[in-house]
C-alpha cells in the first residue's frame, strides 16, 4: 500500500481515479509531452487501465505531486516495470502546471522518490529514460546520482528529427 510523502515543500500522495482530469491535461500538454518518449495522447481509457491493472494491483506506483503552502496539485511522480525479484524499478515525473515548472520542486520529488524506493519499497535500483537534449533533466538526475547505462542509448524520430534516448540508473 503506498502512503503519502512528504518534504519540506511538497506532499506525494497516492493517486486516486478521482485524479484522472488532471492526469489528462498534464499528460497531454505540449510541454509535457515533448518530453516523454511515447508522445501518443493518454485517454481516459488508457489511464483507467493503467490505474486498474498497473497501480491496483502493485506493478507500478504513482504519486500527485501537490504543493504544502498551496495545496494545489502541480504534476505527478510514478515507478512502473516493478520487478520485486531484482528489485529495480523504471521512474518518472513530470510537472503538469507550466507555471510550476522551474521552482525546484523536481529535486524535492526526486529525493523523496529515491528515498521511497531504497527505504519502503526495498529497491536496489531505479532505472529512467531520459530525452538527451532536456538539459535541465539531464542535470537533475545526474546530479542525483543517476549514470547513463553503457550501450542503452537509442535513437528516436521526432517531427522528423533525430532524437537521442538515454537510459539511465541508481543503484541504491
Amino acid at each position: 500500500m503506498m502512503e503519502r510523502l512528504e518534504s519540506e515543500r511538497i506532499i506525494l500522495r497516492p493517486i486516486t481515479a478521482e485524479d484522472t482530469a488532471d492526469i489528462l491535461r498534464w499528460r497531454n500538454s505540449p510541454h509535457v509531452m515533448e518530453h516523454f518518449i511515447i508522445r501518443v495522447p493518454l485517454t481516459e481509457e488508457v489511464h483507467r487501465d493503467w490505474l486498474e491493472n498497473k497501480v491496483a494491483k502493485g506493478l507500478s506506483e504513482q504519486f500527485i505531486i501537490i504543493v504544502k503552502d498551496s495545496g494545489k496539485a502541480i504534476g505527478s511522480q510514478y515507478y512502473q516495470r516493478i520487478d520485486r525479484e531484482k528489485k529495480s524499478a523504471e521512474f518518472g515525473i513530470f510537472i503538469g502546471e507550466k507555471e510550476e515548472t522551474g521552482k525546484g520542486y523536481g529535486p524535492e520529488v526526486l529525493e523523496l522518490a529515491i528515498e521511497h524506493a531504497r527505504d519502503d519499497m526495498g529497491l536496489k535500483s531505479i532505472e529512467l529514460r531520459v530525452i538527451a537534449d532536456n538539459e535541465a533533466a539531464y542535470k537533475l538526475y545526474s546530479g542525483h546520482g543517476f549514470k547513463v547505462i553503457p550501450g542503452s542509448t537509442e535513437k528516436k524520430v521526432y517531427d522528423g528529427k533525430e532524437t537521442e534516448i538515454l537510459h539511465m540508473e541508481l543503484k541504491l
